[in-house]
């Protein structure tokens, strides 16, 4: 089914309806006065930057938290949503980020946990069978029900979190970045999907930093800016670079990279291998280098950024580090290399979300701020990590703010700022701007910009075109585990990129 967009026209009545709605924590306006509405068989987006409200929105939705102010109608009746079995009693389903399936169990055990339908007592397991079809078909997915999650693609799992959430027949479905784990292929099957529920009538509130796709799949948008409601409108007419505007207040936001002194080659590898996913890659970066490397989803590219930093062993190959050879046998090894890896799994496998902000910068640098018996020397962390945190533009609170009250981007920063600190040579980044928003992506670029003035080598692995174009000097395509294509980040277009990605030659 081709997803184009419905044409504009009235509301056939309101599902949902947000007059008004407020919520505040300690220190922190989140929603101020936020009001919008949703129509059966509309795709509705809302917009803004990370700390604009909008995971608080949802999770009001869903009855993880309570307004403090405002009003909910369903149906045009007000509600209140005590938790988050009485929304989906309302009828508002919920998709997040993050997937929440049990990989050793099956897809219908999965659909239906929680709501297994039962005669006289005992699981009845054709009628869970019944409703994972139903729910499936809804999708336009041919899964079989009884498939283990854990032998699912990616993109499998995200379709089968929302067949999850169809499968209460809810009259709202709210995605929050379900194309952020998804390369292309995967996303046109999820657009397509999308159309088939608003066909189906489904009310749509779709959460996303890609302008893109929301000006593709989209009828309107409201633009949160710092908790507050800035505008509602439909998307006729509308560019991306009008969004990005509405979304921070004013132009700029784009990062035009400019060209770097580059000196002698840092890291090198040599006929790497592992399993089948990385077949014989041999590439290099210089300091004062930003090389990428894409391909599409499970192309091999990820595994390559991990066995660069020490995250996965290679099988076969070499590593060297300033002409000398190393070995990984665990991150560890890479850090005392001069590597430090970030991968794209930021919340599990970066931060330290409990801890305080100034804690997970100094985290990696800890030895050098030892005295003599051992002890931190608490004087000289927080000026180190104070300098880290303001030249890498953090933003929050406090230092002793827990890392995880900061939205994505301030998040992906403090480990920049960690590795700064830490004074690693090469970075390795897996998809660095996953979940952050255009403005703060922008900020991230002229970071990692500035760290390559700095002499640093940068290794980043990303599935965004647009943001592989921007940021850097040579980009190496990876298709099947190999190095398929070699070129400079200035020499193409985004649709010869796109081609070189599908394997077809670019114009």
């Amino acid at each position: 089914m081709n997803p184009a967009k419905a044409d504009a026209g009235p509301a056939a009545g309101e599902v949902l309806a947000i007059r008004g709605l407020g919520k505040t924590f300690p220190g922190v306006i989140a929603l101020d006065d936020v009001s919008l509405s949703l129509a059966p068989g509309r795709v509705h987006a809302v917009i803004g930057q990370n700390g604009a409200g909008k995971s608080t929105l949802i999770n009001i939705l869903s009855g993880m938290q309570q307004p403090d102010t405002g009003e909910i109608r369903v149906d045009g009746r007000p509600v209140a949503i005590r938790d988050t079995w009485h929304a989906l009693e309302l009828g508002l389903a919920t998709v997040y980020q993050e997937l929440s399936l049990l990989p050793n169990l099956t897809v219908a055990q999965n659909i239906a946990l929680g709501r297994e339908p039962r005669h006289l007592a005992l699981l009845d397991r054709r009628a869970m069978q019944e409703n994972a079809l139903g729910a499936l078909d809804r999708l336009g997915l041919a899964l079989a029900p009884d498939t283990p999650v854990l032998r699912l693609s990616l993109a499998e799992r995200q379709m089968v979190e929302i067949a999850k959430a169809l499968a209460v027949r809810p009259k709202v479905l709210v995605l929050d970045e379900p194309t952020a784990p998804l390369g292309a292929a995967e996303c046109e099957q999820l657009f397509q999907s999308v159309a088939r529920l608003k066909a189906q009538g489904v009310a749509i509130l779709y959460v996303s930093h890609r302008f893109a796709e929301i000006l593709r799949i989209c009828d309107e948008a409201t633009v949160l800016r710092n908790g507050r409601h800035i505008v509602t409108t439909g998307l006729a007419g509308w560019s991306e670079s009008r969004l990005t505007e509405a979304m921070i207040g004013a132009k700029g936001a784009q990062f035009r990279r400019q060209q770097r002194q580059v000196g002698p080659t840092k890291l090198r590898a040599s006929e790497l291998s592992w399993g089948k996913r990385v077949r014989s890659v041999s590439l290099e970066v210089r300091r004062g280098e930003i090389l990428a490397l894409t391909g599409l989803l499970g192309a091999g590219q990820n595994e390559i950024g991990r066995l660069l930093g020490g995250d996965l062993a290679a099988e076969r190959g070499e590593i060297e580090v300033s002409a000398r050879p190393v070995r990984f046998l665990s991150p560890h090894d890479a850090v005392k290399a001069g590597i430090c890896l970030l991968t794209e799994e930021r919340k599990t496998e970066g931060i330290f979300p409990n801890r305080a902000l100034r804690e997970n910068i100094a985290i990696a640098s800890l030895p050098r701020l030892r005295n003599a018996l051992g002890l931190v020397r608490s004087s000289a962390e927080r000026r180190d990590t104070a300098r880290e945190a303001a030249d890498f533009g953090v933003v929050a609170a406090s230092l002793e703010a827990p890392i995880r009250t900061l939205s994505g981007g301030n998040q992906q920063k403090s480990l920049l700022a960690r590795w700064d600190l830490a004074d690693a040579e090469i970075f390795v980044l897996i998809e660095p701007t996953r979940g952050v928003d255009v403005g703060a992506r922008a900020d991230i670029y002229r970071r990692l910009d500035g760290l390559a003035r700095a002499g640093k080598a940068i290794v980043v692995v990303s599935s965004d075109l647009a943001e592989v174009l921007a940021i850097a000097d040579r980009i190496l395509v990876v298709r099947d585990g190999c190095i398929a294509a070699e070129t400079a980040g200035d020499e193409l277009r985004e649709e010869d990129l796109n081609l070189l990605v599908q394997g077809a030659a670019a114009a």
